[in-house]
């Protein structure tokens, strides 16, 4: 199992949103932990074209930008944006 480490501007961003919006996005962080690569099938995610180790989560209409370090077994979630400000 993964262990989740978040940014402080992503828990910033977090805590900024509404409570159903909280929710969903604590519930696709928790998937994250038993598989973080996109071949979960429960979780919206892709690798990024420019990045190793990148990769990005979506929940609705806002992004999370992730990296998966193995020997730690650690997700770094370094960004979180809406949609179209995060590209």
């Amino acid at each position: 199992m993964y262990r989740i480490k978040l940014h402080k501007r992503v828990v910033k961003f977090i805590e900024s949103r509404n409570p159903k919006d909280k929710l969903r996005i604590k519930e696709k962080l928790l998937l994250l932990q038993n598989n973080p690569y996109p071949s979960n099938p429960k979780t919206d995610t892709k690798s990024m074209v420019n990045s190793n180790n990148g990769y990005r989560l979506r929940v609705g209409n806002y992004r999370f930008i992730y990296d998966v370090i193995e020997d730690e077994l650690l997700v770094y979630i370094e960004k979180a944006d809406n949609r179209g400000d995060i590209y």
